[in-house]
């Protein structure tokens, strides 16, 4: 690495670390939510299990799916799961460097498709009412 590139590379961290922008979540989660496309509807797949089936990451989606509280994902699935010009896009329009974008994308990106699973339309509608499922427990 040159000198320009560490200087600007610790300038970031630092800036990244003073003004909490590994706090803010919110404008990434919309840019995460953006990439992954609209909630699926019954005649339409989600943009997430395409791409997700697209680099054999399927399983790993339905884990964080179904996982209430799933750790952060790797580093190797993060880079696999987006291309390098999305990971640039998220780290231009937040702010952030890099290094930080991947950091937040791996902590994010299961919570962001437990959240979606959670409020797909037709998924809930799918769901037998919880009624139904006292009965069969009991």
């Amino acid at each position: 690495m040159s000198f320009t590139n560490a200087v600007s590379s610790a300038a970031t961290q630092v800036g990244d670390f003073l003004t909490f922008a590994k706090q803010d979540e919110s404008g990434l989660l919309s840019l995460l939510n953006d990439l992954l496309g609209p909630l699926p509807q019954p005649d339409h797949p989600s943009m997430l299990e395409q791409r997700a089936r697209a680099v054999g990451m399927i399983d790993t989606i339905r884990y964080w799916q179904g996982a209430d509280k799933a750790g952060p994902a790797t580093e190797v699935e993060i880079k696999q799961f987006f291309t390098p010009d999305e990971l640039e896009r998220l780290s231009e329009e937040t702010g952030l460097s890099e290094q930080a974008t991947l950091a937040m994308v791996r902590e994010l990106l299961p919570r962001c498709v437990r959240r979606r699973a959670l409020h797909e339309p037709f998924a809930q509608s799918a769901r037998p009412p919880p009624w139904l499922i006292t009965a069969i427990s009991a």
